[in-house]
């Protein structure tokens, strides 16, 4: 058992660094948005961002041998939409699961169609009591 739930983050050269997390589908919305709020000094570096939003929801757990995962492009074990947090363009995004691999998805095991797209400071500001710098 577990509560399974994939976080994607888009990189500058279309590549996406997919965090999983066995017990992270509670509450995920809420805890992606605090580790996105905690990365705005470097929301224009995608790759210190990612570090930073990825540390914060591993938070103690980096020296567990399971619980959480790191993946290039394709999602694992998944029980929850799909959250796509890309730095460059300042968006959030959610997808569906897609139970069968197309050649034509980004991120394998996830559909290219976004269910809806927000500005990622409205996601902070509406998921999160973080208060982001001006």
């Amino acid at each position: 058992m577990g509560d399974r739930a994939n976080f994607v983050f888009v990189q500058p050269n279309g590549d996406t660094i997919v965090l999983y997390g066995h017990w992270a589908g509670h509450a995920m919305l809420e805890n992606l948005a605090e580790a996105v709020a905690q990365a705005q000094s470097r929301w224009q570096d995608p790759s210190y961002a990612t570090r930073i939003a990825i540390s914060q929801m591993i938070g103690d757990g980096w020296g567990m041998e399971t619980g959480w995962g790191l993946q290039v492009n394709e999602i694992s074990d998944n029980e929850h939409k799909i959250p796509v947090v890309n730095w460059l363009e300042c968006t959030f995004s959610l997808h569906e699961e897609d139970s069968f691999f197309n050649e034509d998805n980004k991120v394998r095991g996830m559909k290219n169609e976004a269910i809806f797209t927000m500005d990622l400071r409205d996601f902070v500001e509406k998921y999160s009591d973080a208060k982001l710098l001006v």
